[in-house]
């Protein structure tokens, strides 16, 4: 195949003509998805497994964002340039953001309790064994 285009296609049996991913990707976008995972990890605690979030670059968002789904839809928080308060998406919109910004002394489970606090405090999101009401039965 000549290299006159300006990226060479796979063609397979099937003619698939896929174009493949570079080389070496943006280290900002790899450092920001590893982020992403992080706090993703801390959603466990709340709930939240992996069969439940996503991390990848949007277009639309123009940054690395966390996708939780919940009874609500997707919301997405997403990952900010440093010193940057961490944005709340939902349907496309922002609908708020975190108390907290991206600094290196803002601990990736400290995010994630904060965004596990955001979706419940929209009702969407149950924290198990946290949302419980006391009665005077389970009172000491």
């Amino acid at each position: 195949m000549p290299r006159t285009a300006l990226f060479e296609t796979h063609a397979d049996d099937h003619g698939c003509g896929c174009v493949p991913a570079p080389a070496e990707p943006d280290p900002g976008a790899t450092a920001d998805i590893m982020q992403a995972r992080a706090i993703a990890s801390g959603l466990a605690e709340f709930g939240i497994g992996p069969a439940r979030w996503s991390a990848a670059y949007d277009r639309q968002a123009a940054a690395v964002v966390l996708r939780v789904d919940t009874p609500r839809g997707l919301y997405a928080l997403v990952i900010p340039a440093p010193g940057q308060p961490f944005p709340v998406r939902h349907r496309g919109e922002r609908v708020g953001a975190l108390d907290c910004r991206r600094t290196y002394g803002t601990t990736d489970s400290y995010t994630a309790a904060l965004f596990a606090a955001f979706l419940r405090d929209r009702a969407a999101l149950d924290i198990p064994g946290r949302d419980a009401c006391l009665t005077p039965k389970n009172m000491v």
